[in-house]
C-alpha cells in the first residue's frame, strides 16, 4: 500500500514537474520576445551599424517577398541550408525595420498564383539538375508608391554580400529614380568626331553600359557639379583642370556628391593616338593628374611612371604580328585575392594598359582603402621608353621588379578640410587675352540676384570642409573598348561580348558610390561555411612546385629541340635520316633528364596526398578523441573532488 501510494505521489510529482517547465517556456517566451543573442564567431546574425541606419531612414513602408521554392530544394542539403540563412537574415531586417519593413516569405508552387506573382515581379524559375520543377529563389520589394526592385536569383557564392545585396534593396527602394550620373570627360566615352577617318564614332561600349543601369548625364561644363539633382561625378583624364574647376570638385563633394576619378600618367586612348593604337610618335604630355587635389587628401600618384608586371603581363600583337607579352598590358587576376569589397567582389580579370600607381603620404586627412593592387611582381616603367620604343622586348631588358604590389585603384572617405582656404581661386588668363578675373573669395558674400545688374543666382554657400566619398583609378585605357569587350552586329542590334571584368568593375564602383554612406561603410561578412584553409595552402604550395618543375620539363625539351636542330643544320648530310653520335647522345641525356623530372612530378604530387592525409587524420583525431577525452578527465576531477571532499568531511 505504501508502495502504491509513493508511486501516485511520483506521478503526481512528475505532473507537477511537467506544468511548471511548461510554465516557465512560456513565461520566457513572453518576457525575452524579440531578444536575440548571437554567438557566431563573426557575428553572421547581428546587422551591422550602417543596415541598422539604413532600417532606420526608411521614409513609408517597404515589403519585401522571399520567394523559394521549398519542394525544389528538398534534395540540396546545400542550397536548404543557404535559403534558411537568407529567411534569417531577412527576420533580422525586419526586427530592425521598426514597423516600416514587413517581410513575408513565399513558396510558388508551380501552376500557383504565387508563382504567377513571382513573375509579376520579374523573377525567373531556373532548372536545376536536381529538380524537374523551375526552382524560385529571388526577393522582391515594392513601396508605398508602387515602385519595384528585386534580386532574381540569391547566389550562394555572394553569402559574404549577403547583409549588403539586402540592405541595398531597402535603400533603393527607399529613395524614388535611378541615381544621377554626370560625365565629364577628355576622352570620347559618348563618341565623336575621328579626325583619322573624318567619320563620326560610336559611343564606348562602357558608356551604353552606364547609361543601362544609370541616369547618365554629360556634363559640358563644371557649373554643373553644383547641381544637387547629380548623385556620383564621373570625371575621366582631366588634363587641363583648372584650380576654379578642382575647387568646383571638392565643394560637389563637401556638399554630399561622390565622385569617380580616372587619371593616367599616360593614357593611350587619348584622342591624339595614332589610329592603329601604338605608342610611337605621340605627344609628350598625354597624362592627367589632380596633383594639388590628391595631394592635399593625402594621396599621391607619381607623375611619368607607368607601372609594369611580370606576373600579370598579357600578350600583345607586335607590328609582325607575333603575340609577345608587354609589361604595360596588365591582366589582374581578382581571384586569388578574395576581396572583401563590394566593388571588386566576384570579379575575374580588369586589363590595364600603361597605368599609373596611388600611394598614401603621411598624415593623409582621408583613409585609403586599396580595391585594386598589381602582383608583386611590378616595376616602373619610363613612359619616354614605351613611347618611342617600338622593340616590346627590348622593354623587358631593363626592367626590375620591386618585389611589392603597387595600388592601381583605391577608395577615399573621411572628413578633410579645403584646399582653398580663401574660396574660389582665380582663373588663369585665357589665350584670347581676356583676363581670368580676381579670386570670388568665400562664396558666403556672394551677392543675392539683382544685385550686379543681372539675374544670376546667388553662388552656393562655401564649406570650409566637409565629407569626401571617391574612388581614384590610376589608369583610363581600362575604359575602352579594345581592353575589355568586343560588339558586334547582328541584324541590326548591337551585341557585345565582355572578356574581362572592367565593366562590371566601373558599375559596382558608380553604385556603391550612388548608395548612402551607411552603405558605403558595409564590407563582406564572413562566410556561414568554412574552408578547410590549410588544405588548400598545402594544395596551391603543391600546384606551384608542381608547375615550376613541369615548366624546366618543358624549358629542357625545348632546348633539347633546339640543340638537335642546330646539329642537323651542321650537318654536311642535311637530309640523312640517321642521327649522328652527338645527337644521339644529346637525345639520350634529354630522355634521362625528362624520367628523372617526371619521377619529382609524381613525388610533389604524392607528397601534396600524404600531407593532406597527415591533416586529415590529425583532424579526426581531434574531432572524435579528443571530445570524448575531455569528457573523461572531467568526469575524473569531479570524482577526484567529490573523493577530497568526503575525507575532508568525514
Amino acid at each position: 500500500m505504501a508502495q502504491g501510494g509513493n508511486l501516485r505521489y511520483g506521478r503526481f510529482g512528475l505532473g507537477v514537474l511537467a506544468l511548471l517547465f511548461l510554465a516557465a517556456v512560456g513565461l520566457v517566451n513572453l518576457t525575452f520576445r524579440g531578444v536575440r543573442l548571437d554567438l557566431t564567431e563573426a557575428g553572421l546574425y547581428t546587422l551591422s551599424d550602417g543596415t541598422r541606419r539604413v532600417l532606420d531612414a526608411i521614409p513609408e513602408p517597404i515589403r519585401l517577398y522571399f520567394f523559394v521554392s521549398r519542394s525544389g530544394l528538398a534534395d540540396s542539403p546545400g542550397l536548404r541550408s543557404w535559403a534558411d540563412r537568407v529567411e534569417d537574415m531577412l527576420v533580422e531586417f525586419e526586427a530592425g525595420g521598426g514597423g516600416r519593413l514587413e517581410v513575408s516569405v513565399i513558396d510558388p508552387a508551380p501552376f500557383s498564383e504565387e508563382e504567377d506573382r513571382a513573375a509579376a515581379f520579374g523573377l525567373q524559375g531556373v532548372r536545376l539538375q536536381i529538380s524537374d520543377e523551375p526552382l524560385y529563389f529571388g526577393v522582391a520589394g515594392s513601396n508605398a508608391v508602387g515602385e519595384e526592385e528585386f534580386i532574381p536569383f540569391m547566389d550562394p557564392q555572394r553569402e559574404q554580400f549577403l547583409e549588403y545585396d539586402l540592405a541595398k534593396l531597402v535603400y533603393t527602394l527607399s529613395r524614388s529614380g535611378e541615381p544621377a550620373v554626370g560625365l565629364i570627360s577628355g576622352l570620347p566615352l559618348t563618341g565623336g568626331f575621328d579626325p583619322a577617318t573624318t567619320s563620326m564614332t560610336e559611343p564606348w561600349i562602357m558608356t551604353s553600359q552606364i547609361s543601362e543601369l544609370f541616369d547618365l548625364r554629360n556634363l559640358d561644363g563644371t557649373d554643373d557639379l553644383l547641381d544637387e539633382d547629380v548623385d556620383v561625378l564621373m570625371l575621366v583624364h582631366p588634363k587641363s583642370a583648372t584650380p576654379g574647376q578642382l575647387y568646383d570638385l571638392e565643394q560637389f563633394l563637401f556638399r554630399g556628391g561622390r565622385a569617380l576619378i580616372f587619371v593616367d600618367p599616360l593614357a593611350e586612348a587619348d584622342p591624339a593616338s595614332p589610329p592603329d593604337g601604338m605608342m610611337a610618335g605621340m605627344p609628350a604630355d598625354r597624362s592627367s593628374n589632380l596633383e594639388a587635389l590628391l595631394s592635399h587628401w593625402g594621396l599621391e600618384m607619381p607623375a611619368g611612371t607607368v607601372v609594369g608586371d611580370a606576373r600579370y603581363a598579357l600578350r600583345v600583337s607586335e607590328a609582325d604580328g607575333t603575340l609577345v607579352r608587354h609589361p604595360a598590358y596588365i591582366g589582374v587576376d581578382l581571384q586569388p585575392t578574395g576581396s572583401g569589397d563590394v566593388v571588386t567582389a566576384q570579379l575575374d580579370m580588369l586589363n590595364f594598359a600603361f597605368s599609373g600607381y596611388l600611394k598614401p603620404l603621411e598624415d593623409a586627412a582621408l583613409d585609403f582603402s586599396p580595391l585594386v593592387s598589381s602582383s608583386a611582381d611590378a616595376g616602373f616603367l619610363d613612359p619616354n621608353m614605351l613611347a618611342f620604343t617600338p622593340d616590346i622586348g627590348s622593354l623587358w631588358s631593363g626592367f626590375s621588379p620591386g618585389g611589392e604590389p603597387l595600388v592601381l585603384a583605391a577608395q577615399l572617405s573621411g572628413t578633410a578640410g579645403s584646399a582653398f582656404p580663401d574660396g574660389r581661386p582665380a582663373e588663369p588668363a585665357s589665350d584670347e587675352g581676356n583676363g581670368g578675373g580676381e579670386a570670388a573669395g568665400p562664396l558666403a558674400e556672394a551677392k543675392a540676384p539683382g544685385e550686379s545688374g543681372n539675374d544670376e543666382a546667388p553662388l552656393p554657400q562655401y564649406l570650409a570642409e566637409g565629407e569626401v566619398q571617391a574612388i581614384v583609378v590610376a589608369d583610363t585605357d581600362l575604359l575602352s573598348d579594345r581592353m575589355w569587350a568586343q560588339a558586334q552586329s547582328l541584324f541590326g542590334q548591337r551585341l557585345i561580348s565582355a572578356f574581362a571584368s572592367n565593366g562590371d568593375f566601373v558599375v559596382n564602383a558608380l553604385d556603391q558610390l550612388a548608395g548612402s554612406t551607411d552603405l558605403m561603410s558595409l564590407r563582406g561578412r564572413a562566410a556561414f561555411s568554412r574552408p578547410f584553409t590549410r588544405v588548400d595552402e598545402l594544395r596551391v604550395r603543391a600546384e606551384a612546385q608542381f608547375r615550376r618543375t613541369e615548366d624546366q620539363l618543358q624549358q629542357e625539351l625545348a632546348n633539347t629541340e633546339s640543340r638537335l636542330a642546330e646539329l642537323q643544320e651542321s650537318r654536311d648530310d642535311v637530309y640523312a635520316l640517321s642521327l649522328t653520335p652527338e645527337q644521339e647522345a644529346e637525345l639520350e641525356k634529354f630522355t634521362s633528364q625528362r624520367l628523372r623530372i617526371r619521377k619529382e612530378l609524381r613525388e610533389v604530387r604524392r607528397n601534396l596526398d600524404a600531407s593532406i592525409q597527415r591533416l586529415g587524420a590529425v583532424l579526426k583525431i581531434i574531432n572524435i578523441g579528443m571530445v570524448p577525452l575531455l569528457i573523461a578527465l572531467g568526469g575524473l576531477a569531479a570524482a577526484l573532488f567529490r573523493r577530497r571532499a568526503r575525507r575532508r568531511g568525514s
